[in-house]
């Protein structure tokens, strides 16, 4: 579908929805990762209304880490209400609507997300110093979302049974591994291997349950010259330890050459434990945040093994998708420095 046939199918249902005679204007493609699929466009009724700034989200194609708009609706919907600073949604449409996919219409916030900017502009040195007190506020507020909100109820459908602390962690990397195996058809992938067999004798008990975001990290919040502005993409959003954001927030891929400040080039760990305590009134469990990290880590080298398998299969022609193929051999590098430093710290 071209992007006039995009425009009029999308103009037709949001006619529908609102029972208004909306215009859709400027249609575009918005630049983002390698699993979005977004378009920004203005929506006004006559020419003298101020346009409204709107963007389109749709399902991504297939082959590509598979995610539900309508799942990813009712949390934006869901979090906004408990006051996590995300775009408000407005509609959500059905493959039945023409767009050729499932999708949904949302505000579009302000400012950017470009983490190389963030992290070397003079524009921003204000938002590099508001960011972690910003960043440990949003983690506080996602994972007090009440868990019994009926819009989360395919996530509690999916969550690891039982009364077992330790289940939250080991269903992650389960879930990880069986996605690795399929990629990977059984070639040796040995440091991912190590990793595994470290992270499954490790795996830390869960002190509270909470939503977890998934993908909490520089380049999934958008921000402005003051501080942050909208927490997006909670595709890998699930019920489990509120502690797996923290340490995916510090995963060395998010520093962008920044390695002296894990958290996403922006501080230390020991800064963001201590400004989400004091948000939160929880103490940050150390052992447990690292071992998060380090699981991080092995993820990010299970998700750019499944990226380049996309491209190299045939079923999304990327060169992004391809690109990340070689990324894996730096992140296992650190996968196994990390464990090194863990075990040396438990001696």
């Amino acid at each position: 579908m071209d992007t006039g046939e995009l425009r009029d199918a999308l103009e037709r249902f949001i006619r529908r929805e609102s029972g208004r005679s909306l215009r859709v204007e400027h249609l575009a493609p918005l630049a983002g990762g390698a699993s979005r699929e977004m378009f920004g466009f203005e929506l006004r009724e006559t020419d003298d209304d101020t346009p409204m700034q709107m963007v389109l989200r749709l399902d991504p194609p297939p082959g590509r880490m598979q995610s539900d708009r309508g799942e990813e609706f009712r949390l934006l919907q869901l979090t906004h209400d408990s006051g996590v600073t995300v775009p408000r949604v407005h509609w959500l449409g059905e493959l039945s609507d023409g767009l050729g996919a499932r999708f949904f219409v949302m505000d579009r916030v302000g400012g950017e997300a470009i983490a190389r900017r963030l992290l070397r502009d003079e524009h921003y040195e204000v938002t590099r110093r508001a960011l972690p007190g910003d960043l440990a506020r949003e983690l506080g507020r996602i994972h007090a979302v009440n868990l019994s909100d009926p819009r989360l109820a395919t996530l509690r459908e999916r969550a690891p049974g039982g009364d077992d602390p330790r289940r939250f962690a080991r269903f992650e990397i389960d879930r990880y591994r069986n996605l690795l195996d399929l990629a990977d058809q059984g070639w040796p992938r040995p440091a991912l291997s190590f990793g595994e067999r470290w992270l499954r004798r490790n795996a830390p008990a869960a002190s509270r349950i909470g939503l977890v975001h998934g993908d909490f990290r520089i380049g999934n919040v958008m921000f402005d010259e003051r501080g942050l502005t909208a927490v997006i993409d909670w595709e890998l959003s699930h019920i489990g330890d509120p502690l797996e954001d923290i340490g995916w927030m510090t995963v060395r891929a998010w520093r962008f050459g920044e390695d002296d400040r894990p958290v996403g080039g922006l501080c230390s760990r020991e800064k963001l434990w201590d400004l989400y305590g004091r948000e939160t009134g929880v103490d940050v469990d150390v052992n447990a945040a690292l071992w998060w990290e380090i699981f991080g880590n092995w993820k990010w080298a299970v998700i750019c093994v499944l990226q380049a398998a996309s491209h190299k299969a045939g079923r999304v022609l990327n060169v992004e998708l391809a690109s990340l193929g070689r990324r894996t051999a730096e992140v296992e590098w650190e996968l196994i420095a990390r464990i090194e430093d863990c075990d040396a710290r438990s001696t």
